[in-house]
């Protein structure tokens, strides 16, 4: 801490300066990859017959390498400020901070997806490192958030006498179609359809 504290802007004016507008150009390109590479390191079996990952995960990996990229330019111009200003500079505690924080905004959006395997429903919410399951056994009631417009189903919620896990649907993913298709079929559930403004 000392180091940055002490360290001349015009020493890491190129090193800051080259990492930002990589991490802003590389948060356009690489969500989707990172997200699919390290979630199916993590966390894919072949016992599931549906991984998904949400959109939210991709655009919170996104947002969390500009969010980087911003801490490190702010860094970089008020060390410049206060190099010019010929002051001591005292905000590195609060850069370092929310480097850290910032950091753990990026590996949430890993740890947020759902699946469905031969158990039943499993979910890790975005804001958690911990995964919620509930056997197809124990599921009580089944809903379906619904498009008023057009009638298009963008979510399934599945839950018993203690929880919920919402799963978002999409018509094109055929795995989970076809998962939740052929289990409310089988446990015979009721389908309440609840419909929202698109």
């Amino acid at each position: 801490m000392k180091f940055l504290k002490n360290i001349d802007s015009n020493d890491i004016l190129p090193y800051i300066s080259t990492t930002g507008l990589i991490l802003i150009i590389c948060s356009v390109i690489l969500p989707v990859p990172v997200i699919m590479l390290v979630q199916d390191l993590l966390f894919f079996s072949y016992d599931q017959t549906s991984f998904i990952r949400p959109t939210e995960a991709y655009l919170g990996f996104g947002g969390a390498m500009l969010l980087i990229a911003l801490i490190l330019f702010s860094f970089l111009f008020t060390k410049m400020y206060y190099d010019k200003k010929d002051k001591e500079y005292n905000l590195t505690a609060v850069h370092l901070v929310l480097f850290v924080l910032s950091i753990v905004l990026l590996i949430l959006p890993i740890y947020h997806y759902h699946y469905f395997d031969d158990q039943g429903v499993h979910s890790n919410t975005y804001w958690t490192f911990s995964e919620e399951s509930i056997a197809w056994d124990d599921i009580t009631e089944v809903s379906r958030e619904v498009n008023e417009e057009d009638y298009a189903v963008l979510s399934y919620t599945f839950s018993n006498d203690e929880q919920s896990i919402t799963i978002p649907f999409d018509y094109s993913d055929n795995d989970t179609n076809r998962t939740i298709n052929y289990a409310v079929d089988a446990f015979n559930w009721d389908v309440e359809d609840e419909f929202v403004e698109g």
